[in-house]
């Protein structure tokens, strides 16, 4: 390929918008750490090295978005890994909106955009403190550029064309299947937000606590604290998600909350963590996976035009594929939910990923596929012809069981007209009544045992 040809008439466009998306969200981070330093710490000789500590630190905190850590496995206060899981889903709206407006061309144009972001993110990592593992965020920024980059391109017809193709050659009964998927992913989300609202309920006091302690009164570090805990609102989320399904979460080693069992322990004092349930729901909590599978029924309800013209294995198959698509997202919503928040047994904290992935699939494609079979037309025609031949059974069933009796009652008298001289048990021994009545007839009388002649 022609160096002309590996510099499209668009590398600036491309280049700005992976410089802007990639740049942006560090500045931020870091601005908003340095103000937190500055106004929990005396203004004396000590602020410039406080602010070093603060740049520092605060590229660590971004690059907890992507994959990064911050701390030293050795040191007392150990490794914090929990993905800001919001910093990431921030970071992935402002690089779709950058590569939107810079209007890319084409694939090469494309791969000009995510070098540029790599690059920022590589300089960037370059601040972080000394031992930290800052430079995974490099990968996880630059592959999250790229997806960003080929959605976009793919959207506009300027992509891979071997994709396109082998995109249109799909089974017909791909779409209604992620059309269910997307639905259920909704349907699922408005139940996770629900759990979350009723953990802020019941935990709102202990929350408050935690943060009055932490941010000590002042406005800046109370801000600075909410903006945080908002960068871990979604993996709050995917562990309410986790609980909802019945699988559960840790927050560290030996513990588990659930629905049905809650075993806790001593955990870091953010106030985000002042919403963990500290009992379990009771005899509910066997049944409150089963919302899950309602919540997929109504989705499958919805769409069920759409499915009853598709044959009953195909509509099956559908069910299968939201069901497998909504499942393998979960399970990435869980990896990226799960890390280290400390030493010791708080290395391991997050949803058990592998048995939420396997709740999610088994509640969700139930409740898709008993709708989809229920609902569908050959089984109701399937349905109604059953009972009418279970009907038109019974029926000939009683008509044979009539004749069966007519043919005795016909045979009997037959017989009895046949044979009239054969009296029939009662009407011998009525017959045998007179003659004993005669033997034993007045004295006197012809036949009396007691007129002897004289």
């Amino acid at each position: 390929m022609s160096p002309r040809r590996l510099r499209p008439d668009d590398w600036g466009w491309a280049v700005r918008a992976g410089v802007e998306s990639a740049a942006l969200g560090w500045v931020l981070v870091v601005l908003l750490t340095v103000l937190v330093f500055l106004a929990t710490s005396s203004l004396d000789a000590t602020a410039a090295l406080t602010t070093g500590d603060a740049l520092r630190t605060g590229t660590a905190l971004w690059s907890l978005g992507f994959g990064g850590s911050l701390g030293l496995s050795q040191a007392d206060s150990g490794v914090l890994s929990l993905p800001l899981t919001g910093l990431t889903l921030a970071q992935a709206a402002w690089t779709w909106s950058c590569v939107r407006r810079a209007d890319l061309r084409g694939p090469v144009s494309g791969a000009w955009t995510v070098v540029s972001a790599a690059v920022v993110a590589g300089l960037a990592s370059l601040a972080g403190p000394p031992g930290s593992r800052t430079w995974p965020a490099v990968l996880g920024l630059t592959a999250l550029t790229a997806v960003v980059v080929a959605v976009q391109l793919q959207r506009r017809g300027r992509g891979s064309q071997r994709l396109s193709a082998w995109w249109d050659r799909r089974p017909h009964w791909v779409s209604p299947g992620l059309s269910l998927a997307r639905g259920a992913a909704v349907a699922l989300a408005v139940l996770t937000a629900a759990v979350l609202v009723v953990a802020l309920v019941s935990g709102a006091g202990r929350a408050s606590r935690l943060h009055d302690t932490l941010a000590g009164g002042g406005i800046v570090s109370t801000v600075g604290l909410l903006v945080l805990q908002a960068g871990w609102l979604p993996t709050a989320g995917v562990w309410a998600c986790s609980w909802l399904v019945g699988s559960g979460f840790s927050v560290g080693t030996g513990s588990m909350f659930s629905p049905e069992r809650v075993a806790a322990g001593p955990v870091p004092s953010l106030p985000l963590l002042g919403l963990l349930p500290t009992a379990p729901v009771g005899r509910v909590g066997l049944y409150l996976p089963l919302v899950v599978t309602v919540a997929a029924m109504v989705v499958a309800w919805r769409r069920r035009h759409v499915l009853s013209a598709l044959r009953v294995r195909y509509a099956v198959a559908a069910s299968l594929l939201a069901g497998t698509v909504l499942a393998l997202t979960t399970g990435v919503a869980c990896l990226a939910a799960s890390g280290s928040v400390g030493p010791g047994r708080m290395v391991d904290v997050g949803p058990q990923t592998g048995y939420t992935v396997l709740l999610v699939f088994l509640e969700v494609s139930v409740g898709l596929g008993a709708t989809a079979v229920l609902t569908h037309p050959y089984t109701r025609t399937w349905a109604t012809e059953a009972v009418s031949g279970t009907t038109q059974a019974a029926s000939d069933a009683r008509h044979r069981v009539e004749a069966r009796l007519g043919s005795a009652v016909g045979s009997g008298r037959y017989r009895h007209a046949a044979h009239p001289s054969a009296p029939s048990r009662d009407h011998g021994r009525q017959e045998r009544t007179p003659q004993t009545e005669t033997a034993v007839g007045e004295p006197g009388e012809p036949g009396s045992g007691s007129g002897s002649p004289e």
